[in-house]
């Protein structure tokens, strides 16, 4: 597994990308007052609609406590840093 090369800008560290799937919640029973469901504890989940979620376009990156980030929101690590310098791309 690579390094970690990102980070909120809150300091925590970027593990993943925000993303939604389908999926169906087993139930045994539906409660006709409240219409709450009773669920039986199984979950099917179809992976084949699995999604990366973005906010205006943007990736939705996410750090060790959950929160979402743009890319643009990120803070880069030192490695990167100067990587981009060796690059030309930044100076500093």
């Amino acid at each position: 597994m690579s390094e970690h090369n990102f980070r909120s800008p809150n300091g925590h560290l970027i593990v993943g990308t925000a993303e939604t799937v389908l999926a169906t919640a087993w139930i045994s029973y539906i409660d006709p007052e409240t219409q709450e469901p009773e669920y039986e504890g199984g979950t099917k989940v179809y992976w084949e609609t699995q999604e990366t979620l973005t906010r205006d376009g943007r990736v939705l990156f996410v750090c060790t406590e959950g929160d979402e980030w743009t890319f643009e929101q990120l803070v880069p690590s030192q490695r990167v840093l100067t990587l981009l310098q060796r690059r030309g791309t930044i100076t500093v």
